[in-house]
């Protein structure tokens, strides 16, 4: 099998498994009970957040809100954020739908939402947001990687520029598609909330965290308990987040040699399809582990499938919205309309290697002679 749909989710590590069993079945207590073993399971999880944080580079007065994915994370820091009456809230148009279709309720419930325009490759068009911010904006949403393209945005500037003309607007960034993907330093960003999801890491799926600095107001999502800081009371996923901790464990150790590893398969791939000119490469060099494909002339739904039959795995956008592909964006990352529906993604991890890229580029090439040939002229 060639995986290369890494950005919808990633293989388990097994030293995870083995973490998900332990916490599971031997440490398996509630952590809000009062008996010694409960406590103990109690200061793990906290152990973990102040891990993750430093890890991060957050600010060390800064707090984690476990969640149960990095979509739950998102509507969290959108819908739960206190905001003041009449202030604006900008995001960026090429936003993951988690975030998207939160700033769309938002307006529905009375709230002036703009959509900040992005580039042709996905990254946001700072010039044109610079010209939005102004002090009655109260609530910015940017992704830090952009989960169609890969283009990675720099949080630092687009942070400098909030501060500077909307000095009290939170600043929310998605970064699902960045942890251990980019380099991250969420103090140095100024960032107040920061999302990601672990199963984007090779950790479970079903757990995520929201990243919340000091003084950010949140309402509840969840009342029960009182967990998480009264944010979102249930019990919590503890084998998972303790999973979690560990593939943050093993990334870390790992980044540097991963990171420019799947740097150079993206680069390989580039360089062999780049002639073509019925092949559209949409990401920019700066994408760290996605490539965006447009295909001239056919559908990209069926390309993908035409590659199954090789044992190749690829997406055609969002796996959150895949039926929609990259609809939302296809004519601002792709222009030509003959262009438009024939895109797939490609994503690559650290399991990925040359040899899968091969695989791909030889699969891809024969399907799509064969599917050209069914195209009325």
């Amino acid at each position: 099998m060639v995986y290369l749909d890494n950005a919808a989710t990633t293989p388990m590590y097994p030293e995870c498994v083995k973490v998900l069993e332990e916490y599971a079945v031997k440490e398996f207590f509630n952590p809000s009970a009062l008996y010694a073993p409960s406590v103990k399971t109690a200061v793990a999880l906290n152990d973990c957040r102040r891990y993750i944080i430093k890890v991060l580079k957050g600010e060390d007065n800064a707090d984690l809100i476990f969640t149960a994915s990095g979509s739950e994370a998102d509507n969290i820091a959108l819908l739960c954020t206190k905001k003041m009456k009449n202030g604006k809230i900008i995001v960026s148009e090429a936003e993951h739908s988690a975030v998207y279709n939160c700033a769309t309720e938002l307006k529905n419930r009375g709230y002036e939402v703009t959509f900040a325009p992005v580039n042709s490759d996905g990254s946001l068009n700072i010039e044109a947001f610079e010209s939005m911010l102004d002090d009655k904006v109260c609530l910015v949403s940017v992704m830090h990687v952009s989960n169609e393209t890969g283009a990675v945005n720099d949080l630092s500037a687009i942070g400098k520029l909030i501060r500077k003309k909307a000095p009290s607007a939170l600043f929310h960034s998605d970064g699902v598609q960045a942890v251990f993907k980019t380099p991250v330093n969420l103090a140095e960003c100024g960032v107040d909330m920061y999302s990601f999801s672990a199963h984007k890491f090779h950790g479970p799926k079903g757990v995520g965290a929201l990243y919340v600095r000091k003084g950010v107001s949140l309402s509840p999502v969840i009342f029960g308990g009182g967990q998480e800081k009264g944010i979102r009371s249930a019990t919590e996923n503890v084998p998972g987040i303790m999973a979690m901790k560990k593939a943050f464990e093993i990334n870390a150790e790992r980044f540097k040699v991963d990171y420019y590893k799947k740097r150079d398969i993206l680069e390989y791939l580039r360089q062999k399809l780049s002639d073509d000119k019925d092949i559209r490469i949409v990401s920019p060099a700066n994408s760290p582990h996605i490539l965006l494909l447009a295909f001239k002339d056919v559908r990209g739904e069926v390309l993908m499938h035409a590659l199954e039959k090789y044992g190749v795995y690829v997406g055609i956008g969002s796996a959150c919205s895949s039926r929609k592909g990259v609809g939302r964006l296809a004519k601002i990352l792709v222009g030509e309309r003959a262009f438009q529906e024939g895109i797939i993604r490609i994503s690559v991890s650290d399991y990925t290697e040359k040899k899968d890229a091969d695989l791909f580029i030889d699969a891809v090439y024969k399907e799509y002679a064969l599917l050209k040939k069914f195209v009325r002229v």
